[in-house]
């Protein structure tokens, strides 16, 4: 880890993203682990497994094994010690999330909550957070905090910007994610942002095959069913991808510090982009550690990265200013640490006690 020059923006784990990085593309050849080479792509039963021809007409049929909204939440899943209740892992600790409690009961969490901190529950639970000792709810928090009037409905346009800042200090995650604050206490349009972090994974040169199966309903001597016959979609790949896709430029647009008096960026702005690209680079590698050996994604969707004579390491490739390629050396991303006295978390300048906030209802 080391501070950025004029020449790069971050070190992190060995990896070196430039100055002038718009995107980093990260891609790892997969194949199944599982007996066979039959998968269970994701779908739902009255649309079934999503497969589409090339429009480039090299690779067939591609099929969507891994959609970008359930990659989305198993690179959140990484970084939980405990996934029932969002709590994140010591790298972590010092980055600031919302816990919510009901009668003093764990609810929900910023971490695990379909709509992040701006969920439309989260909003209405209490803290303090400020140092002058008052509770309010989340979403007087945010109104005040953005100048809003008219009950949440309006607000200077100019303020948008504010929110990412305001939202670093509350849930950072939320920020590589994405988000978008629409309730009922809230009602402007225009607060959100679209995911900086994007995944799937695709399959090149499928072949559609139908499983059969049936089910008995044996000793349910009320049942009429009987027995079900049913078939199972499932596909075959030549090719199987992961890919990742890290928005650099879109995280460097934000501001993630409040401006200097005289309109110069704040002196967080540079380290609190630094956090964010080091925490997608370690969801990234830590995902494709878990590949390493075997990551069940369904029962019949068993996938690992890719082992043969000649083994290909994930590659990765920057595009921007400066375009390099290379061997993505993830087992040293993942192995590295955001929380300690000189981490990137601790100079960020984030509020302290907010890992987590607990927000009491």
């Amino acid at each position: 880890m080391s501070n950025p020059t004029e020449s790069t923006l971050l070190e992190f784990g060995g990896f070196i993203v430039p100055a002038g990085c718009r995107r980093i593309l990260i891609t790892a050849e997969l194949e199944p682990s599982n007996e066979g080479s039959l998968i269970q792509p994701t779908g739902f039963p009255d649309l079934g497994p999503v497969l589409y021809p090339d429009p480039g007409g090299k690779n067939g049929l591609i099929c969507l094994i891994e959609s970008e909204a359930s990659m989305a939440n198993r690179l959140e899943e990484v970084c939980f010690d405990n996934k029932y209740v969002g709590s994140l892992k010591n790298t972590f600790d010092g980055l600031p999330y919302l816990k919510a409690e009901t009668n003093r009961e764990f609810t929900t969490a910023s971490t695990i909550d379909g709509h992040r901190f701006a969920s439309d529950f989260l909003a209405k639970g209490k803290a303090k957070f400020s140092q002058d000792g008052n509770e309010t709810t989340l979403a007087d928090h945010i109104k005040t905090s953005l100048a809003m009037t008219d009950g949440g409905k309006s607000m200077p346009v100019a303020n948008i910007p504010n929110v990412f800042p305001l939202v670093m200090g509350l849930d950072p995650m939320s920020l590589i994610h994405g988000f978008q604050i629409s309730n009922e206490q809230i009602k402007f349009v225009g607060l959100r942002l679209p995911r900086a972090l994007n995944a799937s994974i695709v399959g090149f040169n499928c072949n559609r095959v139908t499983v059969p199966g049936i089910k008995f309903n044996v000793g349910q001597v009320d049942s009429d069913s009987g027995q079900a016959i049913f078939q199972k979609a499932r596909i075959t790949a030549k090719k199987i991808e992961a890919r990742f896709s890290i928005d650099v430029g879109l995280l460097a647009s934000l501001r993630l510090d409040h401006l200097e008096a005289d309109d110069k960026p704040g002196q967080y702005q540079s380290p609190r982009l630094q956090l964010l690209l080091a925490i997608s680079l370690w969801k990234v590698a830590t995902f494709l550690d878990l590949l390493k050996h075997e990551l069940s994604l369904r029962t019949e969707c068993k996938l690992r990265i890719k082992r043969n004579e000649t083994k290909v390491a994930p590659q990765y490739s920057i595009e921007g200013a400066t375009s390099t390629t290379g061997d993505f050396g993830y087992e040293a991303i993942a192995a590295t640490s955001l929380a300690n006295d000189s981490s990137l978390i601790s100079k960020a300048g984030l509020p302290k006690g907010r890992s987590p906030l607990t927000l009491q209802f």
